[in-house]
């Protein structure tokens, strides 16, 4: 590869040091100088090590690039030098698309560049007071992500009276809010063509013509509108059917409204469009009903899945118990990862096999796959074999529990064709693995990280 890629006319890199490429980054700069990729204009990079982001953003300063990323999954210790650096890349000319997660930038120390032609920005944790830090400074934002949003009204009355018109498109995610914090909110970005909401609510926030008024008066160019909205009140069905069922939304914006309700937990979903969501966590454990604003549908009546762009997808033993409601609902063969909590209930593996296979069968795309089980479940060699048997070849990832270091080499021995693994919740010493290239026949990269052992196996 190094004899092959010529760093001078790479325009796009991205480098991870996730579960499935552990190390990739640190091998990579060891091939190569960052500073020969000159026409670099994207840079995507994942990795908890503050040393190698230091060096990117060090990068980052003396190039060209129009689009980076900086992702990690742990916190940072926001090291001075970083902090600096962040500061110095988003004042660069030409950067006009950034996503910083991992608590980069949620630090009062930060200083936030006097000027920066950035246009689009994804960060993770990010308070009221953030955000309106954010846009006071960044005059050129025209899109913001918010990935965990504190949507804290403590201080209101330091910013309502100013607004941030520069702001055209805001997303905030995995949040909790009341109609009366968001209304609070939204008066500050009265210019938002695109609003896109998903979290867990109140029931005002299921009160079509309180947002009615509030798009009217407050959001007047507001164009498009994507939320997804879940609570455990059952009442808010009816009330949901009827208050966006009027003029305003189905002829004048033309937004359809979405409702599943789940009889068994009484838990409603209500979303303006399935195609929102690319991640669903599928809690549902019997039959559902799906009603649309503009007909009443059903799953017998729909020729159509419900979720049609799922990626990753999340379940539960329980939720294996209506496979049929689920298969229905979501095309399975979209989606990329999955992620299945068992739990104690030895007793019935034999009918959870036979629930996996199907599921299988449906998840004929997925390149990562995620085991996990309740802390009093039991894991022996029967279960782990089993379990192995059923894992589809098609699969690249496998993240998994191991209790004893015989099961962890019986999960490598059998599933020959995974690029990467993660055992978890390791109990047992890890002693040297020089040796496992040998036992193994097959080269070895691996990390040990908080009781986690995560594996790159070559071919």
């Amino acid at each position: 590869m190094c004899h092959i890629l010529h760093p001078e006319n790479v325009t796009s890199l991205f480098l991870s040091d996730d579960d499935e490429t552990p190390g990739q980054l640190e091998l990579f700069l060891s091939l190569f100088d960052i500073y020969q990729f000159i026409r670099l204009r994207s840079l995507a990079v994942f990795s908890n090590d503050d040393d190698i982001i230091d060096k990117i953003l060090n990068y980052a300063n003396h190039c060209s690039l129009i689009s980076l990323s900086i992702e990690r999954s742990i916190p940072s210790n926001h090291r001075s030098t970083i902090l600096n650096l962040l500061s110095s890349t988003m004042s660069r000319s030409t950067l006009r698309k950034f996503i910083c997660a991992g608590n980069l930038l949620y630090v009062d120390s930060f200083e936030w560049p006097k000027e920066s032609n950035l246009k689009h920005l994804t960060i993770d944790h990010c308070t009221r007071k953030d955000f309106c830090t954010i846009l006071r400074h960044l005059l050129h934002l025209q899109t913001i992500v918010l990935r965990r949003f504190n949507l804290d009204i403590h201080t209101e009355y330091e910013y309502l009276s100013t607004t941030y018109p520069q702001l055209t498109s805001l997303t905030m995610q995995q949040l909790f809010f009341s109609m009366d914090k968001i209304e609070s909110f939204l008066y500050l970005t009265p210019s938002l063509v695109h609003l896109r909401l998903e979290g867990c609510a109140d029931d005002a926030i299921f009160n079509g013509s309180r947002w009615e008024t509030l798009i009217r008066t407050t959001l007047l160019s507001l164009s498009q509108f994507e939320f997804s909205f879940r609570s455990q009140n059952c009442r808010v069905v009816e009330l949901s059917a009827t208050q966006f069922r009027t003029p305003f939304w189905l002829n004048e914006k033309n937004w359809p409204v979405h409702c599943i309700y789940d009889y068994p937990k009484e838990e409603i979903l209500l979303c303006s469009t399935p195609d929102v969501l690319t991640e669903l966590e599928y809690n549902f454990v019997g039959p559902v009903v799906i009603s649309k604003t503009i007909q009443s549908i059903s799953n017998e009546q729909s020729n159509q899945f419900f979720f049609r762009r799922i990626a990753e997808l999340e379940l539960s033993e329980y939720a294996l118990d209506s496979f049929n409601y689920l298969s229905e609902l979501v095309d399975l063969s979209q989606v990329i990862k999955l992620r299945i909590l068992l739990s104690d209930r030895e007793e019935y593996f034999p009918k959870t096999q036979e629930k996996l296979i199907n599921l299988f069968k449906e998840t004929n795309h997925i390149r990562s796959l995620e085991i996990f089980f309740e802390p009093t479940f039991t894991i022996d060699s029967v279960l782990l074999e089993n379990l192995c048997s059923l894992i589809p070849h098609h699969v690249k990832h496998l993240d998994i529990e191991a209790k004893t270091l015989t099961d962890l080499y019986f999960v490598l021995e059998r599933l020959q064709h995974l690029s990467s693994i993660t055992f978890r919740r390791l109990t047992f010493p890890l002693y040297s693995l020089i040796e496992w290239d040998t036992l193994l026949r097959r080269h070895v990269t691996y990390r040990y990280h908080e009781g986690s052992l995560h594996i790159w196996l070559n071919k």
